[in-house]
């Protein structure tokens, strides 16, 4: 069992917003820190490790300080809704896009909740063997290259360029396998106008919320639980 009030104790967290958080333990080797609310816009987060020396428990002894400073920009959250088919951007809470997308099917309803996206890859290649589908089910769809990557979830959920072939059901009809689908000018826009850390909440799912460890889901778990 790691020593844990010792390694919170030794890192300071300070918000030019002046937020505070709380640390949350996801196991004896991760931990993560956040405010109830998002963090603000345009605010500095300063993290000063002082952990050279502290007892991490089972006989193991820190060996390190560190301090690093985040910068956030302005506050970038879109609302995917997987019954109206839409992908709408709000930046700093004001409407600046509204696109139309096609989300996961009834077999694989998108994960519901907040996503935060995590990385971004102008072509990336997928295998459906990745997700657990073999050759013969009606679901299988080999290896395909895709544009516009933005990973969701360490599992494989992402936003990304449609498949010619899905198209047609771009803002009517749900048929991915989880993942939000734009037609290749909405990919591109979203590619441009999103990055890394922005966040997505999707409402109007059948799908359940994503385990929170699979990618960053701490928004998902409630403040009370977090915070304890």
């Amino acid at each position: 069992m790691v020593n844990r009030d010792a390694v919170e104790k030794a890192i300071k967290i300070t918000s030019s917003a002046g937020q505070d958080g709380a640390f949350h333990w996801f196991s004896d080797t991760m931990v993560r820190y956040r405010p109830e609310a998002f963090w603000a816009a345009n605010s500095t987060i300063t993290m000063d490790m002082q952990l050279f020396g502290v007892d991490l428990g089972n006989g193991q002894i820190a060996n390190f300080n560190k301090k690093v400073t985040v910068n956030f920009g302005d506050k970038r959250v879109a609302i995917a809704d997987a019954a109206a088919h839409t992908f709408t951007l709000s930046v700093n809470d004001q409407v600046v896009k509204t696109l139309p997308v096609s989300m996961g099917d009834q077999r694989f309803p998108s994960a519901r909740g907040y996503a935060v996206l995590m990385e971004k890859n102008r072509y990336d290649h997928f295998r459906a063997a990745s997700i657990g589908l073999k050759p013969g089910d009606p679901a299988y769809y080999g290896e395909v290259d895709v544009e516009y990557a933005i990973r969701l979830t360490l599992s494989g959920a992402y936003i990304h360029q449609a498949l010619e072939s899905a198209y047609p059901f771009i803002g009517n009809t749900n048929v991915s396998h989880g993942c939000i689908g734009f037609a290749p000018d909405g990919a591109a826009w979203v590619f441009d106008n999103m990055t890394t850390g922005d966040v997505v909440q999707i409402i109007n799912t059948e799908g359940d919320y994503a385990a929170v460890d699979d990618g960053y889901g701490d928004w998902n778990i409630p403040w009370a639980e977090y915070n304890n």
